[in-house]
């Protein structure tokens, strides 16, 4: 039964010269019920690694991956003309996987109808497809492996690219930001040199800025900004990253409020210094006013220093000459 439904499609000689025949593309006619390969034009044997008479012997399933249940059912979509478009996968004589693209829809040959395909070989694209989502892929994880947060946006404002940590910090959506404007994000206090440092970036071509990120739930982060001007198929961007700089800001004033205590604790110390006018006689020492005091009186009153008072062994015996003392 094949063979008289292949024959009669042959004697469409002038159809098979023009359209099929000399063709460079490769055209299969397939029998939609049965999968039966009814005929292959020559581009079609090349492709294939086969003979006119070796690829009209065999059925679709011989050449496409698909099981012959997912084979029929797209099939009878080309045949309903509900869908003329397919990827598939092909096996070529040498046992090659091929990846194609299938255009096919039902023409009459006669009074019955089989289905015309048209096959394309796209497994270069296929593999530069891969190859760029491998790229984009390492380029996402790139940026959402950036420390803080990382933005892309143009001169209107608008955003491009963004990473991961920007949502999570600052806690809107994706649809969100696509909405927002980079403004958007700043403490209303810091606005303005956010928006001059902007300004810089696309006149001047990079420029840096300390202001504090504004969260959805209204927390102020302090942040340093920065900001290097991109352009991209003659459009100017704005590329940068936001580091999170709270625990910088809080150790440099636990530093400062640590400096200012030393401070206010030395100058509470007082010490002597310079020349004292001291008595050779009595030991007394004059004051910056004139008067004489005694030394332990000047020292006391000029630092921090406590005296008690006792006898040492030389005076003790000229005091008290009559007392004997244990040695």
């Amino acid at each position: 039964m094949a063979m008289q439904r292949k024959k009669r499609i042959i004697k469409s000689d002038e159809l098979y010269k023009s359209l099929f025949e000399s063709s460079y593309s490769v055209m299969l006619i397939v029998h939609p019920e049965t999968g039966d390969i009814l005929d292959a034009n020559k581009a079609a044997c090349r492709f294939y690694g086969y003979s006119r008479d070796e690829i009209t012997a065999m059925q679709l399933h011989d050449i496409n991956t698909l099981s012959k249940k997912q084979i029929f059912k797209e099939m009878q979509s080309a045949k309903s003309e509900s869908r003329n478009y397919f990827n598939f996968q092909h096996k070529l004589a040498s046992g090659e996987i091929r990846d194609v693209e299938v255009f096919s829809g039902p023409i009459e040959v006669d009074n019955e109808k089989v289905l015309y395909s048209i096959i394309h070989d796209i497994s270069e694209r296929k593999h530069i497809e891969k190859q760029i989502q491998q790229e984009k892929n390492l380029s996402e994880s790139l940026i959402n492996s950036l420390p803080g947060i990382m933005y892309l946006f143009n001169e209107m404002g608008d955003f491009i690219r963004w990473n991961r940590n920007l949502e999570t910090i600052t806690g809107f959506s994706t649809k969100e930001v696509l909405n927002m404007n980079p403004l958007d994000f700043i403490s209303p206090d810091d606005k303005a040199s956010v928006k001059n440092s902007i300004d810089n970036v696309f006149k001047e071509g990079k420029a840096t800025v300390e202001a504090k990120l504004l969260t959805k739930e209204g927390r102020a982060i302090p942040y340093y900004f920065t900001g290097l001007k991109l352009a991209i198929d003659h459009i100017q961007y704005l590329i940068g990253i936001g580091l999170d700089i709270e625990e910088q800001k809080q150790i440099a004033k636990e530093k400062e409020e640590l400096i200012e205590k030393l401070n206010e604790s030395l100058s509470q110390v007082k010490k002597l210094s310079g020349f004292l006018p001291i008595c050779a006689s009595c030991k007394k020492i004059r004051d910056d006013k004139g008067y004489w005091n005694q030394i332990e009186t000047y020292i006391k009153e000029h630092s921090e220093a406590e005296f008690s008072h006792g006898l040492c062994p030389e005076c003790t015996e000229k005091l008290y000459p009559d007392m004997k003392f244990p040695a």
